[in-house]
């Protein structure tokens, strides 16, 4: 499927549209994260189990990093590697009695529960536009090594989340006439299959100063719905905003 995608997306772009010189974009962020959704185990037996309602989901807050490197060379595309974390840690009492990954919880205990979605991205793309209006396309290969563990102290019950997904990318940034420097931008990882489907969006205001240096507010909203075929399932929403700098050189 990867491959397919990418020879259909490098026969669809043209192969003029890429930086004139080589050129480095860098930023980093941090993102105000509200986490909701629900988890079931593949284990026979297993609950729905809610992450606000059963695991006391609160609000926390990462940092997300990410490097890009255009280049002058039309056929090759431009490379951009970045990191999120995505890593919620509670404590709480259990105000039901389920089971999870063979384990009950019994209401009225004390658990600690830990899901980690941080993931590395590493992007392939090209530079369709770059006037007032600059556009980039193409595909993100996101590594995920994590796991959703619950534990009361006694004992203690996991399930991976590991994996490589292939993503569409697309990246647009407008220039605002109101003000010199001022932007708005927007960003797309997303796939779905199979009922399956992860859309991951950004979209912000930006200020760039001298050319180089951007200050930017948004909301990212992160959606992850996985079903398997053993009715484990994992729906996780992770939405906030977020403010950062960027540096374009």
């Amino acid at each position: 499927m990867n491959k397919k995608l990418l020879a259909a997306l490098a026969l669809a772009l043209p192969f003029s549209a890429s930086a004139d010189i080589l050129g480095v974009t860098a930023g980093v962020y941090n993102w105000s994260q509200n986490f909701s959704g629900d988890l079931r185990s593949e284990q026979t037996g297993s609950d729905e189990i809610d992450l606000e309602d059963d695991l006391n989901f609160d609000d926390d807050s990462a940092n997300v990093f990410f490097v890009a490197l255009e280049h002058p060379i039309p056929v090759l595309p431009n490379i951009r590697i970045g990191s999120t974390g995505i890593e919620v840690k509670e404590t709480g009492t259990v105000s039901r009695t389920f089971n999870y990954e063979g384990q009950t919880y019994n209401q009225g205990q004390q658990v600690t529960s830990d899901i980690d979605l941080s993931h590395v991205d590493a992007t392939l793309y090209y530079e369709i536009l770059d006037n007032f209006v600059s556009l980039d396309v193409g595909l993100t290969a996101r590594k995920f090594d994590g796991e959703a563990t619950i534990s009361d102290g006694q004992k203690s019950a996991s399930s991976e989340i590991e994996g490589t997904l292939p993503l569409l990318y697309a990246n647009a940034r407008v220039s605002l006439p109101f003000l010199p420097g001022l932007y708005a931008s927007g960003e797309l990882h997303g796939i779905g299959y199979s009922g399956n489907s992860l859309i991951d969006t950004k979209i912000g205001l930006g200020y760039e100063i001298m050319g180089i240096v951007g200050l930017e507010l948004g909301m990212r909203s992160f959606v992850l719905d996985l079903e398997g075929d053993d009715d484990e399932e994992f729906n996780m929403t992770v939405d906030g905003a977020f403010i950062g700098v960027v540096v374009d050189l």
